[in-house]
């Protein structure tokens, strides 16, 4: 059950504009017939709302009784006076608004203890004034809980529908005290004798005015003197007609009150000619209006406010009356799709007319699946003009079944993505030269990294023979030259091999196979047996999980992981453990691994993934400085990420995460290589 007492602002909806307009329209046409015309509004509320009921109830002091009433159901008719203690229309009576409820289907007792009690399961009510004065409610229900929930619009839609069934009371009345005595009436009443010019007015006239009986003569200038500047010409042209043509006259304009505001009054009259055509006299009533018309006004205000929103942000409107083919378009929605055409057909063949020839069916089958229940409707397509250009849109819509499921109204948006889309295709065809260009440039490295490591074996060999066989005749500079082309030759050869390891890290096409963490790190660790047994380092992995990715990368991810941990150990034997646990939410495993090393500055967390960065002179710690980037790549194949948390002197511990159903990365440019940059070398 859910209750709103409280007010708002009344969001714009196409639908509940078109009841207010509705119950405007069937108000302002039904002024013959007070009764007929609450029995309109009340069939109208009941179709807007889809309740199998609709009342009007007229409060006393302690009871309340049907007075008008549309009933699916048949338990109450006209006349009925059940109990008002406990009811809704006392909840909404006792706090002076509108009140709208509903109880779910199965739901659990209501949180609002003082209307939990209430039936029906499903109300809402809103107070009507007759004469300024409470007279009762409005209300809609239904006994049974249904999914229906209420929303600011509904309760617009209800609060209007209550003014003017009070607005039609209010005249009710008013024919009843006049037929009782004129004075008693709501509508004033008015005589002119065109023979002598006078005039009569009745004691509402005065009270609509304002004017005092005692001080005002009334006269044939009060027409022209007392009308609003902008209703003026219009009132005089009314008189005229009905006095010549004997048109009939009924008009709503502005009359000024003594105060100085202006009151909206309908004004209606009839004329009573001679045999000879000549009108003899005219009489007539004014009617204030200035309620109905300002919730008129006020609806115009949101109305137009919506369209100005809508039209500010690009968006189109239109509405298909589904089973008539009668389709409505905004105006911005026109200067979306055809701008130059004055009055373009407005019906559903010309709509699917405009849809470029290779997205038609496309688009026309996702209408018709959402018209047959089968999911939204939401699409992007090329619409054609005149010209043969075409323009990229993206709309959306709703439609609305009957109670037989078949649709009856689809209203939706549409705005121009044209930019959007030229932008996407900009950047789909640099994305594609991107990565032509990369894979150009991956090859190239592999190329010239296979074309230089024949002459880098060759001065290793020659040099080495050099120191062999004629080192007796060097001198300690001369040797000291050969070690550091030996040397140079050596680093440059293992820096070749690493940036093949790389290339084939990010393109080699991956094998998704189930590898059990516990014997990769046996395997890992195998290859840095001497290593360990050197060092006295013990490698853990605290718990085995079963990781899914491509086994040889993931190899290389924690060779270089355990070969860091080895190389940058501190004074103690290295410790490093290896753990894993789900991460939260499930879809990733988290594996940390942890050594005792030497550590690094936190600010430096990110940058020791950059390639070619180093940390240590080379001479302190060998390396290529592309381990740790190898690393990344690795895991951002898999669809996964890698961060480093560590401190100077109390190790590092690098964090993994591994999705469980991995989704591979596309290849990535090989960092730094052909930038021109000079970069420290890292890890």
């Amino acid at each position: 059950m859910s209750a709103e007492p409280q007010r708002g602002a009344v969001p714009g909806n196409a639908q509940a504009y078109r009841t207010v307009l509705d119950l405007v329209r069937l108000s302002s046409v039904g002024v013959s017939d007070h009764e007929q015309t609450i029995l309109q509004l009340l069939d109208r509320v009941k179709t807007h709302f889809e309740l199998p009921r609709v009342a009007v109830c007229q409060i006393g002091p302690d009871r309340y009784s049907v007075e008008y009433i549309l009933d699916d159901t048949g338990r109450f008719k006209v006349g009925d006076a059940p109990d008002l203690a406990g009811s809704w229309c006392q909840q909404v009576v006792g706090c002076q608004q509108t009140l709208m409820a509903s109880r779910d289907p199965g739901s659990s007792p209501d949180a609002f203890p003082d209307v939990a009690a209430c039936n029906p399961q499903v109300y809402a009510g809103a107070c009507i004034l007759a004469d300024t004065r409470l007279y009762g409610t409005l209300n809609v229900s239904a006994d049974e809980a249904v999914e229906r929930h209420f929303n600011e619009d509904d309760r617009n839609v209800l609060e209007t529908a209550a003014a003017l069934v009070g607005h039609h009371l209010s005249l009710l009345r008013a024919e009843a005290r006049f037929d009782l005595a004129v004075r008693g009436s709501n509508v004033g009443l008015w005589e002119w004798n065109l023979q002598d010019d006078s005039v009569y007015w009745s004691p509402r006239c005065f009270e609509v005015t304002g004017l005092d009986p005692a001080d005002h003569t009334p006269r044939v200038s009060d027409f022209v003197e007392l009308q609003h500047p902008d209703d003026r010409e219009a009132q005089l042209k009314a008189i005229r007609q009905h006095l010549t043509d004997r048109t009939p006259y009924r008009i709503e304009h502005r009359i000024r009150h003594r105060d100085g505001h202006y009151v909206w009054v309908h004004s209606r009259g009839q004329a009573v000619w001679n045999r000879a055509g000549e009108p003899l006299r005219m009489a007539g009533s004014i009617e204030d209006v200035t309620d109905r018309k300002k919730v008129e006004e006020a609806w115009l205000r949101t109305k137009e406010r919506h369209e100005l929103a809508v039209r500010g942000t690009g968006v189109g409107v239109w509405d298909w009356d589904v089973r008539s083919g009668v389709v409505f378009w905004s105006e911005q929605l026109k200067r979306i799709l055809a701008p130059d055409v004055p009055e373009p057909e407005l019906s559903i063949e010309a709509f699917a007319a405009r849809i470029h020839d290779e997205d038609r069916e496309r688009v026309l089958a996702a209408l018709q699946r959402h018209l047959a229940h089968e999911g939204e409707y939401r699409a992007e397509y090329r619409s054609c003009r005149p010209d043969g250009s075409f323009i990229w849109v993206h709309t959306r819509g709703q439609a609305v079944w009957d109670e037989n499921g078949e649709p009856v109204r689809m209203a939706g948006s549409c705005h121009d993505i044209t930019e959007r889309k030229e932008s996407e295709m900009r950047m789909a065809q640099q994305a594609e030269e991107l990565l032509r260009t990369n894979r150009e440039l991956e090859q190239y490295a592999s190329v010239a990294s296979h074309d230089l490591q024949e002459p880098l074996r060759k001065i290793n060999s020659f040099g080495e023979l050099l120191l062999r066989d004629y080192s007796d005749r060097l001198d300690e500079r001369g040797r000291l030259l050969v070690d550091r082309m030996v040397d140079g030759a050596q680093r440059l050869r293992q820096l070749i091999q690493d940036l093949l390891g790389y290339s084939r890290s990010s393109n080699d096409e991956m094998k998704i196979v189930d590898v059990g963490l516990a014997d990769l790190i046996a395997h890992v660790s195998s290859d840095f047996e001497l290593a360990i047994a050197e060092t006295g380092a013990v490698v853990s992995c605290e718990n085995d999980v079963v990781l899914r990715g491509d086994e040889l990368l993931l190899r290389q991810l924690f060779n270089n992981l355990l070969g860091n941990s080895l190389k940058y150990r501190g004074d103690t034997p290295p410790h490093v453990r290896i753990a894993a646990t789900r991460a939260e939410g499930g879809a990733h495993w988290h594996i940390t691994f942890r050594d005792n090393g030497i550590g690094f500055a936190s600010r430096y967390a990110e940058r020791v993934f950059d390639m070619f960065r180093r940390l240590h002179p080379r001479d302190a710690y060998p390396g290529t400085g592309i381990g740790l980037a190898l690393c990344q790549r690795v895991v951002e194949r898999h669809g996964g990420r890698i961060w480093v948390e560590s401190e100077p002197g109390a190790g590092s511990c690098f964090h993994i995460e591994l999705p469980l159903s991995p989704a591979e990365a596309p290849a990535a440019p090989l960092p730094g290589l052909g930038t021109g940059q000079d970069q420290q070398t890292r890890v």
